[in-house]
């Protein structure tokens, strides 16, 4: 037998034998007394023998029948064993994960939420890898990731999660020395920061919009950092202005730090992505994981973004 039928054949074989007829055992399993005939048939025709003598008063096992009973009995007891097994995985989740998050979305944002998996899930040990390179996902064994901007491997999964709102900003210092700007086009006066990496969007150019306006801009960066804590830190020293999530800029705004460029004016928000191996069958702790973040790293985003952590 190779159908994964043939688990439930042998179960109402049991029944059958334990109620110590078709009827009663059809009663117990709350199917048809023809559906069950039929399912007995089809089991003795795959076993090759019949498996009950039956008459209209009384019904016994063969000898092919007593040998499937024990051998039955055995196999459903391995099964339902498998079965509680799978479910206490589930419910207590063990194993090791490995996953990967650009640099700034996983100290900030991802960390904090991994934490709270991992305080649920205490048989569970991870490892973070902060990475703004493009990444060989498969190659390099993680179970899942935190991307921004455009996938470097097609062989995973990408679902967006979250949007991250962004603020053109500048340090209150580098406005001493030039004029705050008014219109976009001003904003080639002032020296501009970019993200190394040209798979995040915004290492030359800015795209602002206001209303059905739309207005491109390629500028020339006076630096190039690699991650956006630094860009922030570069910001706030006054080197120049650039691009920060609202995570991030809305506290240093508050404070006085930064001061926000074109307010009327705005950037489009973009996509934070969760990413994992293409495969259908994922380790149960993988899926876990997967649910935990879809869930909670918008929570924590939108948290940032009202300055509330």
């Amino acid at each position: 037998m190779s159908s994964l039928n043939d688990l439930h054949l042998l179960r109402e074989f049991v029944q059958i034998a334990d109620s110590g007829g078709i009827s009663r055992a059809a009663r117990v399993l709350g199917v048809a007394q023809p559906t069950l005939s039929r399912h007995l048939a089809s089991l003795e025709a795959q076993i090759g023998a019949p498996l009950i003598r039956r008459d209209t008063r009384t019904m016994r096992l063969t000898d092919a029948g007593s040998i499937v009973l024990a051998d039955a009995r055995e196999l459903l007891t391995v099964a339902d064993r498998l079965g509680s097994r799978l479910r206490a995985e589930r419910r207590a989740l063990r194993g090791h994960l490995r996953m990967v998050s650009v640099v700034d979305v996983g100290q900030w944002i991802v960390s904090r939420v991994l934490s709270r998996f991992q305080r649920q899930h205490p048989d569970v040990t991870t490892e973070l890898h902060l990475i703004n390179r493009p990444t060989k996902f498969i190659k390099e064994g993680f179970d899942c990731g935190i991307m921004v901007g455009a996938p470097t491997d097609r062989r995973v999964t990408i679902r967006k999660i979250a949007k991250l709102h962004r603020r053109l900003v500048a340090a209150p210092s580098l406005l001493k020395y030039h004029s705050l700007p008014i219109r976009p086009d001003d904003l080639n006066d002032l020296p501009w920061l970019g993200i190394l990496q040209p798979h995040f969007y915004s290492r030359d150019r800015v795209e602002l919009e206001r209303s059905r306006q739309v207005k491109k801009l390629k500028l020339s960066p006076v630096m190039l950092l690699d991650t956006v804590t630094a860009l922030r830190e570069a910001a706030i020293e006054g080197a120049g202005f650039t691009i920060l999530p609202e995570w991030m800029a809305a506290r240093d705004i508050t404070a006085g730090r930064l001061v926000q460029l074109l307010p009327d004016w705005h950037l489009a928000p973009i996509d934070l992505q969760i990413a994992h191996s293409a495969h259908e069958h994922l380790p149960q702790r993988v899926k876990s994981l997967i649910e935990f973040l879809e869930q909670e790293l918008p929570l924590e985003i939108h948290r940032l973004d009202l300055n509330e952590r």
